[in-house]
């Protein structure tokens, strides 16, 4: 068995979008687990130096899932232009084992 993995990184703009994010792409079997922490961000926006109180959340999905997991944060997101990082990992055999299976629909 494969223990390649993908994570995506991404913020939202608060902890209720946060959760209703993480929990469709769960719902949908687009994401094995999402982490959700609070961060404070520095950037630059329409030429200007913004600071947010933002939501990050690290989602990990399967190389297969990755393009339907992409397209779903593109359609779902709140922002216009959502920060949407993508990492290749390696899983530790029992995690992937795992999270191949909370992203295959024939499981429970």
């Amino acid at each position: 068995m494969s223990t390649d993995l993908r994570l995506i990184l991404t913020t939202e703009a608060d902890q209720t979008r946060a959760e209703r994010l993480a929990e469709t792409l769960i719902e949908r079997r687009l994401a094995a687990c999402v982490s959700l922490m609070p961060v404070q961000s520095r950037y630059r926006w329409q030429g200007e130096i913004e600071r947010s109180q933002e939501v990050q959340l690290l989602i990990k999905t399967s190389p297969q899932r990755l393009e339907e997991l992409l397209a779903a944060l593109e359609s779902l997101h709140s922002y216009d232009t959502p920060e949407i990082l993508q990492m290749a990992a390696q899983a530790g055999a029992a995690y992937a084992a795992w999270a191949m299976s909370a992203l295959s629909s024939d499981a429970p």
